[in-house]
Protein backbone atom coordinates (compact mmCIF):
# COMPACT_ATOMS: atom_id res chain seq x y z
CA UNK A 1 0.00 0.00 0.00
CA UNK A 2 1.36 3.63 -0.84
CA UNK A 3 1.83 6.00 1.68
CA UNK A 4 -0.08 9.14 1.57
CA UNK A 5 0.93 12.58 1.12
CA UNK A 6 -1.51 14.56 3.35
CA UNK A 7 0.48 17.85 3.40
CA UNK A 8 3.83 19.81 1.41
CA UNK A 9 5.51 22.31 1.69
CA UNK A 10 7.27 24.02 -1.45
CA UNK A 11 9.86 26.61 -1.60
CA UNK A 12 12.65 27.49 -3.97
CA UNK A 13 15.71 30.20 -4.26
CA UNK A 14 14.41 31.46 -7.80
CA UNK A 15 11.46 33.44 -5.81
CA UNK A 16 7.85 33.55 -4.91
CA UNK A 17 7.01 34.85 -8.83
CA UNK A 18 9.00 32.10 -10.32
CA UNK A 19 7.38 30.58 -12.95
CA UNK A 20 9.45 26.78 -11.64
CA UNK A 21 7.33 27.78 -8.29
CA UNK A 22 4.45 27.53 -10.33
CA UNK A 23 4.59 24.33 -11.84
CA UNK A 24 5.38 22.63 -8.87
CA UNK A 25 2.64 24.42 -7.16
CA UNK A 26 0.72 22.34 -10.04
CA UNK A 27 2.54 19.39 -9.60
CA UNK A 28 1.98 19.03 -5.68
CA UNK A 29 -1.58 19.51 -6.21
CA UNK A 30 -2.16 15.32 -7.61
CA UNK A 31 -0.81 14.18 -4.38
CA UNK A 32 -2.65 16.74 -1.85
CA UNK A 33 -4.88 20.28 -1.42
CA UNK A 34 -3.22 20.72 1.53
CA UNK A 35 0.20 22.70 -0.01
CA UNK A 36 1.98 25.38 1.70
CA UNK A 37 3.67 27.72 0.03
CA UNK A 38 7.02 29.78 1.89
CA UNK A 39 9.38 31.11 -0.45
CA UNK A 40 11.67 34.33 -1.17
CA UNK A 41 10.46 37.64 -2.08
CA UNK A 42 13.72 37.90 -4.62
CA UNK A 43 16.06 35.59 -6.58
CA UNK A 44 18.32 33.67 -3.45
CA UNK A 45 20.35 31.95 -6.32
CA UNK A 46 23.60 30.74 -5.14
CA UNK A 47 22.84 30.83 -1.15
CA UNK A 48 23.40 27.86 -0.47
CA UNK A 49 23.04 27.27 3.15
CA UNK A 50 22.62 30.63 4.56
CA UNK A 51 20.56 32.06 6.85
CA UNK A 52 19.74 35.76 8.12
CA UNK A 53 21.07 35.82 12.07
CA UNK A 54 20.00 38.45 14.58
CA UNK A 55 18.25 40.65 12.18
CA UNK A 56 14.62 40.96 11.24
CA UNK A 57 13.32 38.87 8.00
CA UNK A 58 10.21 40.35 6.82
CA UNK A 59 7.28 38.22 5.75
CA UNK A 60 3.81 38.96 3.86
CA UNK A 61 1.46 36.74 4.18
CA UNK A 62 -0.87 36.26 1.39
CA UNK A 63 -3.10 33.54 2.71
CA UNK A 64 -3.38 30.63 5.21
CA UNK A 65 -1.40 28.69 2.94
CA UNK A 66 1.26 30.67 1.56
CA UNK A 67 4.01 33.36 2.63
CA UNK A 68 6.44 35.25 1.20
CA UNK A 69 9.66 35.66 3.02
CA UNK A 70 12.24 38.25 2.53
CA UNK A 71 15.39 35.90 3.26
CA UNK A 72 17.37 32.83 1.93
CA UNK A 73 15.77 29.66 0.70
CA UNK A 74 17.03 28.38 4.43
CA UNK A 75 15.05 31.38 6.45
CA UNK A 76 12.06 29.84 4.77
CA UNK A 77 12.48 26.42 5.67
CA UNK A 78 13.26 27.62 9.60
CA UNK A 79 9.94 30.04 9.75
CA UNK A 80 8.02 27.26 7.98
CA UNK A 81 9.27 23.98 10.41
CA UNK A 82 9.65 26.19 13.21
CA UNK A 83 6.53 29.00 13.55
CA UNK A 84 4.02 27.95 10.80
CA UNK A 85 4.01 24.22 10.88
CA UNK A 86 5.78 23.52 14.22
CA UNK A 87 2.80 21.32 15.62
CA UNK A 88 2.20 19.18 12.15
CA UNK A 89 5.22 19.21 10.01
CA UNK A 90 4.85 18.46 6.43
CA UNK A 91 5.22 14.93 4.84
CA UNK A 92 7.01 16.30 2.09
CA UNK A 93 9.54 19.04 0.81
CA UNK A 94 9.73 20.07 -2.36
CA UNK A 95 12.75 22.92 -3.06
CA UNK A 96 12.45 24.06 -7.03
CA UNK A 97 11.68 23.48 -9.55
CA UNK A 98 15.16 25.94 -10.54
CA UNK A 99 15.87 27.22 -13.34
CA UNK A 100 18.71 25.47 -14.56
CA UNK A 101 21.02 22.38 -13.88
CA UNK A 102 21.93 21.80 -10.16
CA UNK A 103 24.88 19.45 -11.18
CA UNK A 104 28.00 18.36 -9.50
CA UNK A 105 29.93 20.87 -7.99
CA UNK A 106 26.81 23.52 -8.17
CA UNK A 107 24.80 21.32 -5.59
CA UNK A 108 26.86 23.25 -2.82
CA UNK A 109 26.18 26.40 -3.79
CA UNK A 110 22.95 26.06 -4.26
CA UNK A 111 20.01 27.20 -2.53
CA UNK A 112 17.30 24.69 -3.96
CA UNK A 113 19.31 22.28 -2.67
CA UNK A 114 19.92 24.08 0.74
CA UNK A 115 16.73 24.05 1.40
CA UNK A 116 15.46 20.51 0.76
CA UNK A 117 19.03 20.14 3.06
CA UNK A 118 17.41 21.92 5.70
CA UNK A 119 14.07 20.08 5.52
CA UNK A 120 16.29 16.83 5.42
CA UNK A 121 17.93 17.65 9.10
CA UNK A 122 14.69 18.72 10.33
CA UNK A 123 13.71 15.37 9.89
CA UNK A 124 11.10 15.81 7.01
CA UNK A 125 11.37 13.52 3.62
CA UNK A 126 13.00 16.32 1.22
CA UNK A 127 13.36 16.78 -2.19
CA UNK A 128 15.19 18.95 -4.51
CA UNK A 129 14.25 19.66 -8.57
CA UNK A 130 15.87 21.36 -11.22
CA UNK A 131 15.02 21.87 -14.92
CA UNK A 132 17.75 22.20 -17.66
CA UNK A 133 16.84 25.11 -20.04
CA UNK A 134 14.11 26.45 -17.52
CA UNK A 135 13.65 30.07 -17.24
CA UNK A 136 10.56 32.80 -17.07
CA UNK A 137 8.46 30.66 -19.43
CA UNK A 138 6.11 28.13 -17.95
CA UNK A 139 7.04 25.57 -20.88
CA UNK A 140 10.50 25.44 -20.71
CA UNK A 141 9.55 23.20 -17.71
CA UNK A 142 7.53 21.00 -19.92
CA UNK A 143 9.85 18.09 -19.25
CA UNK A 144 9.86 18.20 -15.46
CA UNK A 145 5.72 19.01 -14.99
CA UNK A 146 4.81 15.56 -17.20
CA UNK A 147 7.36 13.68 -15.45
CA UNK A 148 7.90 14.46 -12.07
CA UNK A 149 5.10 12.83 -10.32
CA UNK A 150 6.43 9.64 -11.54
CA UNK A 151 9.84 10.45 -9.67
CA UNK A 152 8.40 11.99 -6.46
CA UNK A 153 6.08 9.22 -6.00
CA UNK A 154 8.40 6.76 -6.64
CA UNK A 155 10.72 8.10 -4.08
CA UNK A 156 8.80 9.04 -0.81
CA UNK A 157 7.09 5.32 -1.06
CA UNK A 158 10.85 3.96 -0.99
CA UNK A 159 11.66 2.84 2.60
CA UNK A 160 14.46 4.53 4.28
CA UNK A 161 15.36 4.74 7.73
CA UNK A 162 15.97 8.34 7.96
CA UNK A 163 14.77 10.92 6.05
CA UNK A 164 15.33 11.00 2.40
CA UNK A 165 17.52 13.54 0.90
CA UNK A 166 17.53 13.73 -3.12
CA UNK A 167 18.84 16.01 -5.89
CA UNK A 168 16.60 15.75 -9.03
CA UNK A 169 17.74 16.99 -12.43
CA UNK A 170 15.49 17.33 -15.59
CA UNK A 171 17.07 17.58 -18.87
CA UNK A 172 15.66 20.35 -21.33
CA UNK A 173 12.06 19.98 -22.44
CA UNK A 174 13.94 21.67 -25.98
CA UNK A 175 14.84 18.35 -27.46
CA UNK A 176 13.93 15.48 -24.98
CA UNK A 177 11.58 13.09 -25.43
CA UNK A 178 10.09 11.28 -22.49
CA UNK A 179 9.90 7.58 -22.47
CA UNK A 180 9.27 4.97 -19.28
CA UNK A 181 12.06 5.09 -16.85
CA UNK A 182 13.86 7.45 -18.21
CA UNK A 183 15.87 8.09 -15.48
CA UNK A 184 19.02 7.37 -13.94
CA UNK A 185 20.30 6.80 -10.15
CA UNK A 186 23.67 9.24 -10.37
CA UNK A 187 26.45 10.82 -8.51
CA UNK A 188 27.53 14.28 -8.40
CA UNK A 189 29.83 14.94 -11.03
CA UNK A 190 33.24 16.63 -10.57
CA UNK A 191 33.23 19.36 -13.09
CA UNK A 192 34.53 22.49 -11.55
CA UNK A 193 38.02 23.78 -12.49
CA UNK A 194 37.74 27.57 -11.63
CA UNK A 195 36.03 30.63 -12.02
CA UNK A 196 35.57 33.39 -14.51
CA UNK A 197 36.82 36.48 -12.74
CA UNK A 198 35.66 39.72 -14.06
CA UNK A 199 37.85 42.87 -12.91
CA UNK A 200 37.47 46.02 -12.57
CA UNK A 201 40.19 48.03 -11.38
CA UNK A 202 38.78 51.21 -11.81
CA UNK A 203 36.38 50.84 -8.66
CA UNK A 204 38.27 48.41 -7.70
CA UNK A 205 36.08 45.91 -7.99
CA UNK A 206 34.93 42.21 -9.44
CA UNK A 207 31.99 40.02 -10.62
CA UNK A 208 32.14 36.13 -10.26
CA UNK A 209 31.48 34.99 -13.81
CA UNK A 210 30.43 31.37 -14.91
CA UNK A 211 32.20 28.36 -13.46
CA UNK A 212 34.91 26.96 -16.08
CA UNK A 213 34.55 23.40 -15.85
CA UNK A 214 36.18 20.27 -16.99
CA UNK A 215 35.28 16.57 -16.98
CA UNK A 216 36.31 14.62 -14.33
CA UNK A 217 34.96 11.05 -13.00
CA UNK A 218 31.89 11.33 -15.86
CA UNK A 219 30.50 7.58 -15.46
CA UNK A 220 27.22 7.31 -13.57
CA UNK A 221 26.92 11.12 -12.97
CA UNK A 222 24.60 13.75 -12.95
CA UNK A 223 26.38 15.30 -15.87
CA UNK A 224 26.36 12.20 -17.98
CA UNK A 225 22.58 11.72 -17.24
CA UNK A 226 22.04 15.36 -18.33
CA UNK A 227 24.04 14.98 -21.56
CA UNK A 228 22.49 11.85 -22.40
CA UNK A 229 18.91 13.28 -21.44
CA UNK A 230 18.00 11.56 -19.19
CA UNK A 231 16.85 12.81 -15.48
CA UNK A 232 19.33 12.36 -12.76
CA UNK A 233 18.34 11.17 -9.44
CA UNK A 234 20.83 11.56 -6.65
CA UNK A 235 20.90 10.51 -3.29
CA UNK A 236 22.80 13.24 -0.95
CA UNK A 237 23.64 12.32 2.56
CA UNK A 238 23.58 15.13 5.54
CA UNK A 239 26.45 13.93 6.88
CA UNK A 240 29.62 15.28 4.86
CA UNK A 241 32.02 13.33 7.41
CA UNK A 242 34.66 11.61 5.27
CA UNK A 243 34.40 8.25 7.12
CA UNK A 244 37.49 6.70 5.13
CA UNK A 245 39.96 9.13 6.64
CA UNK A 246 38.20 9.26 9.86
CA UNK A 247 38.37 5.49 10.25
CA UNK A 248 42.06 5.48 8.90
CA UNK A 249 42.72 8.36 11.60
CA UNK A 250 41.26 6.70 14.84
CA UNK A 251 43.45 3.62 13.72
CA UNK A 252 46.80 4.70 14.09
Amino acid sequence: MKNKIKSILITNDDGFNAAGLKVLKEIAKIFTDNIFVIAPKFNQSAKSRSITLNQEVNFEKKSDYEWIIDGTPTDCVIFAINHLMKDFKPDLILSGINAGCNIGDEVSYSGTVAAAWEGAVRGVNSIALSQFGGNENLYTYDYAKNSAYQIIDNLFNQTFDYPMFFNVNFPSSSFSKIVNKNFLYTKLANQKKADEIILNENNKSFKIGQMLTEINNFSNTDLEAIKNNKISITPLSLDITNLDRFNYLIDL
